[in-house]
């Protein structure tokens, strides 16, 4: 009897031992099943999110799109107009330098006194203007600057020694411009006095007077009185006036 009570207590205590075991498994299996549903919910929820931010960013790159597709269309255009005026200021710049290099012969004609070096500078202007170095207000503003010191030419007098080239000679001595209209030359022995005169086809030549001694006279006296040699006073100058000014 002993051994039988025995027997059933251990039976009951391996039935009660797997119901826990099995109590325990069931749990952890509903603790499992439990957290992989929330896994599920939060996967599920991510997933609509990421939809969601999907569907947004594809609004916004299309959006991007339409954008730059607009941004190309006006670059396009802005492209056209740009090259439209490009075109435009070259042709600008272009027959603006021919005007500019249509001044030589008027300078090289102009009363003559460094004409050599305004000519130059003309035609730097030009070149640099045909060439796109400078601009066209620039190319202006330096061809205006040519004509004005032409200008202050005119109203200015100035005495410097050099050499003439009299005949076959080269004679030093004292030349005297009178502005842009008279130019005196006294050799330094006194024996050769010129004066800058209009020849038949508008140009200009030194006209040797010599053997005109009141003209000769009167010439050496205009150099004295602009060298500072005599007292100042009127003295006649010959100037010689273009036909059609006459």
């Amino acid at each position: 009897m002993a051994n039988a009570q025995e027997t059933v207590e251990s039976v009951k205590r391996q039935i009660k031992a797997v119901e826990a075991e099995t109590a325990r498994e069931k749990s952890l299996h509903d603790a499992e099943k439990k957290r992989h549903a929330e896994f599920v919910e939060v996967g599920r929820k991510k997933v609509q999110a990421l939809s969601s931010q999907n569907k947004t960013l594809k609004a916004e790159i299309d959006s991007l799109k339409a954008e730059m597709n607009h941004i190309s269309e006006a670059r396009q255009k802005t492209m056209g107009t740009i090259k439209w005026y490009e075109s435009r200021k070259t042709k600008y710049n272009e027959s603006f330098a021919k005007v500019i290099d249509s001044l030589v012969p008027v300078f090289e004609s102009d009363f003559p006194y460094r004409n050599d070096e305004t000519v130059k500078s003309v035609q730097e202007i030009a070149d640099q203007l045909h060439k796109g170095v400078i601009e066209a207000d620039d190319a202006l503003n330096r061809t205006l600057e040519v004509f004005y010191d032409r200008i202050r030419m005119g109203y200015t007098t100035e005495v410097w020694k050099g050499f003439l080239q009299v005949d076959a000679r080269s004679v030093p001595g004292t030349f005297l411009r009178y502005g842009a209209v008279a130019a005196i030359f006294v050799s330094n022995d006194g024996n050769d006095v010129l004066w800058l005169d209009r020849t038949a086809d508008g140009g200009y030549s030194w006209k040797n007077v010599s053997e005109d001694l009141a003209m000769r006279t009167a010439l050496k006296d205009v150099m004295k009185v602009a060298e500072g040699k005599t007292a100042p006073r009127l003295v006649m100058i010959p100037v010689s006036i273009p036909k059609e000014a006459k």
